[in-house]
């Protein structure tokens, strides 16, 4: 029984991994032949994987990990003049990010804007 069951898992894996790759099919059929799959169990797994790969690829997209959107409360302070150091004029980003606080300066904001543009840039040209 634990033979079948790991050998299931290991097809489930291959197909899986496929999917997520966006393997051509010759590709998988020539894969599977070198793991020693027999030429006509490699084709009929090919081709149920040609079949369904549209709805396989979906099915796997709905079980990524999604996180809730953060909750974000921000407000901008803008000290005109300090008691110790005189005039200021720099404005500070008072920014709470799912119960987080954080104070960011403009320079640090200006940072921290194009480290997420970079991060978005990077996700976007991720290939589910």
């Amino acid at each position: 029984k634990q033979w079948y069951q790991r050998r299931v898992r290991g097809i489930r894996f291959i197909l899986e991994s496929s999917l997520r790759s966006s393997v051509d099919p010759a590709s998988l059929d020539s894969e599977l032949q070198q793991l020693g799959f027999p030429k006509e169990h490699a084709t009929a797994l090919t081709k149920a994987y040609t079949d369904y790969c549209e709805e396989g690829s979906e099915a796997l997209r709905k079980l990524t990990l999604r996180l809730p959107p953060p909750t974000i409360d921000w407000s901008v302070d803008y000290i005109v003049t300090d008691s110790k150091e005189g005039d200021v004029g720099q404005p500070l980003l008072n920014l709470t990010i799912n119960g987080t606080p954080c104070t960011l300066s403009s320079a640090k904001l200006d940072t921290l804007i194009h480290e997420l543009k970079t991060a978005a840039e990077c996700i976007k040209n991720v290939k589910l």
